[in-house]
């Protein structure tokens, strides 16, 4: 782009004259093609010019990607120095952090960050001031946490071997020592109850997982640190790329499909009995071997199973049931998918429920689902089985490629976060974690066999062709330097940056191999008397440490740090900064994680003996409330709110699953459309009653009412899809015309006022409709339909028509059936009078149920 504008000038112009002003923020992380573009569209006169720059050149942190603070820096030395340049606005002031951050940042950034090695003065106007309005009736330190490294001599035969390798360094890295340390510092922080300020509500409140981060250089320690924090069931979250297939869950997983693959497999099979599926121990698998030394692990599984099954029953039943589940796991790997295998695999083991209730369980079934996904995804292209996804598995991992762990939670929740410190450029925290201060720079760029430079060129070693030697060549030493000093501002830039993210309370963490040594090196910079330490030491340091280190020792209330020849020069020592600093042991650090270790032991222990346990919960109250508390209204909890009084009427209308039927009596069952291919067979009563109830609602009151009127009738409802042609056979004419020639009917035909079909809800009292209901006397919904109301000069008249059989089931006919049927229906009828009254707000005269098997009224007054 830049060189498609200088070589068109009328763009240069269009672009030039357009924009009135032209504004540029972050002008620190500007690269030489972004600053020629602004200079190609920006007006040429610096005095006169249309160009707003905003930036802190001690928080360029991006060389990496082509940033050049110098951009910066030469505008910023030479604005309002000269009169032919642009106009310099300093913005002091930090409304984001408490006095201490920023006392403490100035602190440390005044004696180390010069022109020779930092690339800018950090001078009076450099420095922070505070802006942020906080209470300041509590100080808030900064802590500076060293862990030492170096073991403690003992004497010997005061411990064991075994106990003494426990206390090893050389096997216990930094990252776990510093994880140590910040899950300490975060559980003091919630049992305390600390307490962080809200500026928008003025209000102090406490402190949550998510106001807290921790910062790293890079991410290579974060699994290691969340994997520590789990332990003190600490939530973490951290956007990692890697690290999946290192889980130990996701490993188990992946071993147990190797056997399943291939049994044959010594290290897939014994890391699967010595994991938590089989949970065998090192002597128990010593003893599986020694039943076949020579051959594979499986072959002396196998001789196991087979030659001491009686001589070792303990074992032979703790392996058996594996090896049984295993032939049927491998069946299923030949016939079906591989992510149904792997779901039948946790369900099969149960591995899935037990990592669930492990610390971090969240984050462990997340990792074990995103292996069953990742199983379907690969299943989704044209490769298939078992065999192919290890496979792929393994050359993905041969290559380097990793996958990031399953995101079981998300920055969103109430999680201690883990980044970068460039990912956290622009952000803050109420409390920030800078852990790893005492890890060297990278510097592997400065130990390249060539090197580039944008002003120098190009360099590499001097290779002696004829000698076949070669060693660093003036110009090489030349560029290292360059690089090394542009290396040493960035990480001091960023630096900066980390120390500005805090709002109120601020951690450095660091480990350190000798802190005698170190402090009595640190020492011997108390007698340098100005405030910029010496080039030589800043310039020699391979680690934040090597900075901040020297930096305290200086202060005078470090007292921690002196050495015996300890001075300090009152304009250093006497800086209003507050600090706080911890010297550990390595022992100390180990008695965290071995105290919580030791007593979750000892619980455990007693859990299992069946022993009681002496300590009492401070919550054991609220949760013998919470366990022993009950429903004060169980009868609604077994009892439907809303009740179907009478029997579906229309065709395809079902009873709903919010509904009951109490209201209706066991012979009158509940109607349910069944498939297609039953109901052509043969129809059910009340599949038939459910049709004539359907012919009864469409006849047409003002045609003459014939045997032919309702053959044609039901004709035309076929035809319409009314009623199906099964329905259609079974409508019984004459029984409708019966009911049309009945005294009631003609009633109904020269009524005055007719209406079918009226659907209600009414509220009922629950005692009335639940015969055993003991509690509070709430209401139900009642739901129903009335075939017919009519009114004539007789007077208000409620109809209803049943399809009950009657002909050959009472021998005495309807005469004996009368008093069964009148029982059956009289709390149905009387709902429905109940209804209706209060609908019409009038009393209903007559109530009438008509039978159409036999053309039999029934009258239902009381």
């Amino acid at each position: 782009m830049e060189r498609r504008m200088r070589g068109n000038s009328h763009v240069r112009c269009e672009w030039g004259e357009k924009p009135e002003i032209i504004s540029k923020a972050y002008l620190s992380i500007l690269n030489l093609v972004q600053e020629s573009i602004l200079q190609l569209v920006t007006a040429d006169d610096e005095v006169n010019g249309n160009l707003f720059m905003v930036g802190d050149v001690k928080q360029s942190i991006y060389r990496f990607r082509l940033a050049e603070p110098n951009l910066f820096l030469s505008k910023y030395l030479r604005f309002q120095t000269r009169e032919d340049s642009g106009y310099k606005i300093d913005l002091a002031r930090n409304f984001r952090s408490r006095k201490e951050v920023l006392y403490g940042t100035n602190f440390i950034f005044k004696q180390i960050m010069g022109v020779m090695v930092g690339e800018i003065e950090y001078d009076e106007s450099a420095e922070l001031v505070k802006g942020a309005s906080y209470p300041e009736e509590t100080s808030y330190p900064i802590d500076l946490i060293l862990v030492n490294q170096k073991t403690a001599e003992k004497e010997e035969g005061d411990k064991s071997e075994g106990e003494n390798e426990e206390y090893d360094a050389k096997d216990l890295e930094q990252s776990v020592l510093e994880a140590k340390v910040i899950a300490k510092q975060v559980t003091e922080l919630l049992e305390n109850h600390h307490e962080v300020y809200d500026p928008k509500t003025k209000s102090y409140r406490p402190i949550r997982y998510k106001d807290m981060v921790i910062l790293l250089r890079s991410m290579t320690w974060a699994p290691q640190i969340m994997e520590e924090l789990k332990q003190f069931n600490i939530p973490t979250y951290a956007n990692l790329t890697t690290g999946y297939f290192e889980s130990t869950e996701v490993n188990i997983m992946m071993s147990l499909l190797k056997v399943i693959d291939n049994p044959y497999q010594d290290i897939p099979l014994a890391s699967i009995m010595r994991s938590p599926i089989m949970g065998l121990n090192e002597e128990e698998l010593s003893r599986i071997r020694i039943a076949n030394k020579q051959g594979s692990f499986y072959d002396a599984v196998q001789a196991f199973l087979y030659e001491k099954a009686n001589r070792e029953e303990a074992l032979y039943d703790k392996i058996r049931p594996f090896f049984d589940m295993l032939q049927n796991w491998r069946t299923q790997a030949r016939q079906g998918e591989v992510s149904a295998l792997i779901w039948k695999l946790y369900r099969d083991t149960h591995f899935y429920d037990f990592v669930g209730g492990l610390p971090g369980g969240n984050q462990r079934q997340a990792n074990l689902r995103a292996l069953y996904d990742r199983a379907r995804q690969y299943e989704a292209t044209s490769f298939r089985g078992l065999f192919r996804f290890l496979r792929f598995i393994e050359r993905m991992r041969d290559r380097g490629n990793d996958l990031g762990a399953a995101r079981a939670l998300t920055e969103q929740e109430d999680v201690i976060r883990i980044m970068t410190i460039h990912s956290s450029k622009g952000l803050e925290f109420p409390v920030v974690f800078l852990a790893g201060i005492g890890r060297n720079f990278n510097t592997m760029d400065l130990k390249k066999s060539f090197l580039l430079d944008k002003d120098l060129g190009f360099a590499t070693k001097y290779i002696h062709v004829k000698n076949r030697i070669s060693y660093p060549a003036l110009a090489q030493i030349a560029f290292k330097k360059k690089k090394k000093m542009e290396m040493l501002a960035e990480e001091m830039r960023v630096l900066y940056v980390a120390l500005t993210r805090a709002k109120e309370k601020l951690i450095l963490v660091g480990s350190i191999k000798d802190i005698e040594k170190s402090k009595e090196k640190w020492g011997q910079m108390t007698s340098h008397n100005n405030w910029l330490l010496d080039e030589f030491d800043r310039a020699s340091a391979n680690s934040y440490l090597d900075w901040i280190g020297p930096a305290l020792v200086r202060h005078q209330e470090n007292i921690s740090l002196h050495s015996e020849n300890f001075y300090s020069f009152p304009m250093i020592g006497e800086h209003p900064s507050s600090w706080n600093i911890h010297i550990l042991s390595k022992e100390e650090v180990l008695e965290f994680q071995n105290e919580q270790e030791e007593e979750d032991n000892q619980w455990l222990n007693k859990v299992t003996t069946g022993k009681k346990i002496d300590k009492e919960s401070p919550f054991k109250k609220q949760l013998q409330e919470v366990f022993a508390w009950k429903y004060s209204y169980l009868d609604s909890t077994v009892s439907r709110s809303k009740q179907s009084v009478s029997e579906l009427k229309r065709q395809g209308e079902k009873q709903d699953e919010e509904g009951g039927k109490e209201l209706l009596k066991k012979e009158s069952k509940p109607l349910w459309n069944r498939p297609r291919f039953m109901q052509e067979k043969k129809l059910t009563p009340a599949e038939r009653g459910t049709a004539m109830h359907m012919v009864m609602q469409h006849i047409n009151l003002e045609e003459t009412i014939t045997a032919k009127y309702i053959e044609r009738l039901v004709e035309e409802m076929i035809t319409k899809e009314l009623l199906t042609k099964e329905q259609g056979e079974v409508i019984e004419v004459s029984a409708i015309v019966s009911f049309f020639e009945s005294e009631i009917g003609q009633r109904m035909l020269n009524a005055d006022k007719l209406v079918r079909e009226i659907p209600f809800n009414i509220a009922y009292p629950a005692s009335k409709v639940y015969e055993n209901w003991s509690g509070s006397d709430e209401s139900i919904l009642v739901q129903g339909i009335i075939d017919v109301y009519f009114e004539d000069e007789k007077g208000s008249v409620l109809l209803d028509y049943k399809t009950d059989t009657i002909t050959g089931k009472y021998k005495g006919g309807f005469i004996e059936a009368k008093p069964e049927l009148f029982k059956r229906y009289k709390q149905q009828i009387d709902l429905y009078t109940d209804a209706l009254e209060k609908i019409l707000k009038r009393k209903i005269d007559e109530k009438y149920l008509f039978f159409l098997d036999g053309g039999n009224p029934l009258k239902m007054d009381s």
